[in-house]
């Protein structure tokens, strides 16, 4: 079960870092777009070094779960135990993250300026957090792009927690911060599953005319991810060994 709580905790805890480092730059206009992306990668990286012991690297992400359950670094019962814990953790996360937030934006709205101001409400922060297409691409495009660069994270994060476990959490993080950097203007960048399905959950499955589509994208990118990884890895594993004999 340890592991199981890892993959929660880890998981809303990531949650809570990402929404909270969102809300700050867009709404309190804290810091530039970057500085939210860094957040983003150093969140990962210390939750990997802290969770990651307990339960094969952290994951914290269904796709990298997904890719991890095909390379069997762990079983499709753990995986299943993992999609649960990290879903419940990004529905957690973004529950404390989200309700806590709204009346200090109000209050600080209110303050700050002396003609009445609407109230922000909560669908409009899940809104800000759920996969959209920037207005200068097309939502098609959009999803290629969320399903590219979640098959680089997987890829990267399932290479580094088999040949760079001890640097697995920097590396992961790093490219973490990266990604997002590129893919946040784009498509909201959010490469990650359970943090597409828990917003939408308060919004509605169906309120979002292309949920589905980026929701099967990023498991798409996971499973090609893992695939790849499992026929490279293999291959050099083979050559490795027929060199030894």
């Amino acid at each position: 079960m340890r592991k199981y709580f890892a993959e929660f905790f880890g998981t809303m805890l990531l949650v809570i870092f990402a929404t909270t480092a969102l809300i700050y730059v867009t709404t309190f206009q804290t810091g530039q777009l970057f500085d939210a992306m860094a957040i983003f990668g150093l969140a990962l990286a210390a939750l990997m070094f802290i969770f990651g012991p307990m339960a094969n690297g952290g994951h914290f992400n269904p796709a990298v779960s997904l890719g991890a359950a095909i390379n069997k670094d762990i079983s499709w019962k753990t995986f299943g135990g993992y999609f649960l814990a990290q879903f419940l953790g990004a529905f957690a996360g973004l529950t404390l993250s989200v309700y806590t937030l709204i009346p200090i934006i109000n209050a600080q709205q209110s303050s700050s300026s002396s003609s009445s101001t609407s109230s922000v409400k909560a669908s409009q922060l899940f809104s800000l957090l759920e996969p959209s297409a920037a207005s200068a691409i097309s939502v098609w495009l959009a999803v290629a792009i969320e399903l590219f660069f979640t098959f680089v994270l997987v890829f990267i994060t399932l290479v580094a927690l088999k040949k760079h476990i001890k640097q697995s959490a920097a590396i992961t993080g790093i490219s973490f911060t990266l990604i997002s950097f590129v893919t946040y203007p784009l498509t909201n960048g959010l490469v990650n599953p359970a943090r597409v399905l828990a917003p939408a959950l308060y919004k509605g499955l169906a309120s979002s005319a292309h949920l589905w589509y980026f929701l099967i994208a990023e498991i798409l990118g996971g499973l090609l991810a893992g695939l790849i990884v499992k026929y490279f890895m293999n291959e050099d594993d083979a050559a490795v060994k027929s060199v030894a004999e």
